[in-house]
């Protein structure tokens, strides 16, 4: 199995295109270290944030690293009004 680290750029506007591109990066990379990179994201959306987050959740049940780099100030506001902080931007470590 392919342990080298998988990067993404999630992307500024999370359109519907948008989530299914991270989507489809995410199942092509499970199983393997990920970073998503959100230094680019002008505007998160419910779908977004939630698909990240359960990807989160699973790469920890899986035993792999997962991490969120670099997270815009609107990627963070964000998921601060869904509530969302904790669950997208835990450490690697975070159950």
């Amino acid at each position: 199995m392919d342990s080298q680290r998988q990067s993404f750029d999630l992307p500024p506007t999370a359109t519907h295109d948008a989530c299914a591109q991270v989507h489809d990066f995410l199942v092509a990379a499970r199983g393997q270290p990920v970073t998503l990179a959100a230094d680019k994201v002008t505007r998160t959306s419910t779908r977004l944030a939630l698909l990240v987050a359960t990807a989160r959740r699973q790469w920890a049940r899986d035993g792999h690293p997962f991490e969120v780099a670099t997270p815009s100030e609107a990627f963070a506001s964000g998921l601060a009004t869904l509530g969302l902080t904790s669950a997208v931007l835990q450490t690697e470590d975070a159950q």
